[in-house]
């Protein structure tokens, strides 16, 4: 128990020491919204609506994951992600999919009662959870939301890059 809290505190202070931010070597880059759109098997506005909690099994395998050293990549588990779908703008969602929600700072986190436009490739298998992709973005009430989201329905509806 002392090793864990002590491998917390190392990563709180590193944490509270860039604020959280992600940190990736190459740096992540968030694509543009049509980008995004283009690279994206599904594209669609929804809205979420509940974020599940980490399950007892899943919260001691987040505990093992930061006390044991691993030579494999670290993926520590992430909550599930209820949603509404508002428009598929592109491809399709399979029913009763849920969203994985990201669990650090350099995943997409979708928070409960927000409307977002997902970027997303196809679940890999049936049952797996869809991953939303850099570039997804909340959609707010704002005009440089509407703006992005014209950007994005303009590029699925005008393929070609060279037409306006």
């Amino acid at each position: 128990m002392k090793r864990f809290l002590s491998v917390v505190g190392c990563v709180l202070v590193v944490l509270a020491g860039n604020a959280g931010a992600c940190v990736m070597s190459p740096p992540l880059v968030t694509p543009e919204p049509r980008a995004a759109a283009r690279a994206a098997d599904i594209v669609a506005v929804i809205h979420v609506d509940d974020v599940a909690q980490l399950t007892a099994e899943e919260r001691a395998e987040t505990d093992r994951l930061f006390t044991t050293v691993s030579k494999g990549p670290f993926v520590p588990p992430a909550p599930s992600v209820r949603f509404t779908v508002r428009r598929v703008l592109k491809g399709n969602i399979p029913v009763d999919a849920m969203i994985r929600n990201g669990p650090t700072s350099c995943e997409v986190a979708l928070t409960q009662g927000n409307d977002y436009v997902l970027f997303a490739m196809k679940p890999t298998a049936s049952g797996d959870r869809i991953v939303p992709m850099n570039g997804t973005f909340r959609l707010d009430k704002t005009r440089s939301d509407a703006a992005k989201l014209a950007a994005v329905e303009s590029s699925l509806t005008h393929l070609d890059p060279t037409q306006p």
